[in-house]
């Protein structure tokens, strides 16, 4: 039961989070899918580096399911970057959907690499 409550708590903080994002990046870069992309990354990096933190010294379960699963889960969303990147397919923007779909891919990518190697270095 608690580790069902670490996963709830963790994506309802992840979800807000994401929310908070879009609503930040909305008002700065209008039309553009900038607060998904800065949560996935964001997620990217975290969750990287959660699981170097476990590959260097394994985490509490419970910890491991707030952060890697709820937090992560609620601020990362795939569903979104696809939606998104469909808007601009179905606008005609076949270049703006295939940047998003690169820039988001190699930059989480990226992010994950930095989080394994940050966490390395800390551990």
């Amino acid at each position: 039961m608690f580790e069902a409550l670490a996963v709830a708590l963790g994506g309802a903080l992840g979800s807000l989070g994401r929310w908070q994002l879009g609503v930040f990046f909305k008002q700065w870069i209008p039309g553009m899918p900038a607060g998904t992309f800065a949560a996935n990354v964001v997620a990217g990096l975290i969750i990287g580096f959660v699981t170097g933190l476990d590959l260097a010294s394994p985490l509490q379960p419970q910890v491991k399911l707030f952060l890697a699963v709820g937090l992560c889960g609620g601020l990362s969303t795939f569903s979104t970057f696809s939606n998104e990147t469909f808007s601009f397919i179905q606008a005609g923007n076949w270049v703006g959907a295939g940047c998003n779909i690169a820039v988001n891919v190699v930059t989480c990518l990226l992010a994950v690499f930095v989080g394994l190697k940050l966490a390395a270095a800390v551990a």
